[in-house]
């Protein structure tokens, strides 16, 4: 039975071909199983699983951003706002349209350890490139509930914390079921 939304390859060329309309392609190669997907500003294709298979060719991973990366300033902008209240979380929304970048803060209900949007049917939030929320004071490290609300989304993860003393940020990079842990300034300008 054919899988709308994921196929399976086996790499006989070293050179991939075009993506097909799936969301999700799996490779299997020489060197582990790769993970590739794209969408128009990010184009990805990670190891999921090292391992050594005969007979097959050998893959290269890639992880492109096919815009500008966020600027500083906007990064500065959040954790300014984070800092306000650095007791609660709260959430941003950043997309890009015409290689320049919005930021969205969308209406909220947020405590201390937790943040979730009250729009629903958000426009920013199916255009967003990067979801942001704060952690705080706490440390800018991903929980359990993180992972189970940013699961299913092909989007770039970041998380702003010790906004009270010196402001982190730990982001990763999400594709469906799949988190790859990426250093901030492949995102972020520094």
């Amino acid at each position: 039975m054919s899988n709308p939304f994921i196929s399976h390859y086996y790499t006989f060329d070293p050179n991939l071909p075009p993506y097909s309309q799936k969301l999700q392609e799996y490779w299997v190669a020489a060197n582990g199983v790769f993970l590739r997907s794209h969408r128009p500003e990010l184009e990805i294709c990670l190891p999921i699983a090292r391992t050594k298979i005969p007979g097959l060719a050998e893959i290269q991973p890639y992880l492109k951003l096919n815009v500008p990366r966020v600027p500083a300033s906007m990064i500065a902008d959040i954790v300014n706002t984070a800092r306000v209240n650095p007791h609660q979380e709260i959430l941003f929304y950043l997309g890009v349209e015409n290689n320049r970048w919005w930021l969205h803060t969308p209406m909220q209900e947020a405590s201390s350890t937790h943040v979730r949007s009250l729009q629903q049917d958000n426009p920013q939030y199916r255009q967003a490139l990067v979801e942001v929320h704060s952690h705080g004071c706490m440390k800018a490290i991903p929980s359990s509930q993180d992972n189970q609300e940013e699961s299913g989304k092909f989007r770039v993860f970041a998380i702003v914390g010790t906004v009270n003393t010196i402001p982190t940020i730990y982001s990763r990079l999400g594709i469906y079921n799949h988190f790859f842990e990426i250093a901030p300034n492949f995102i972020f300008e520094p």
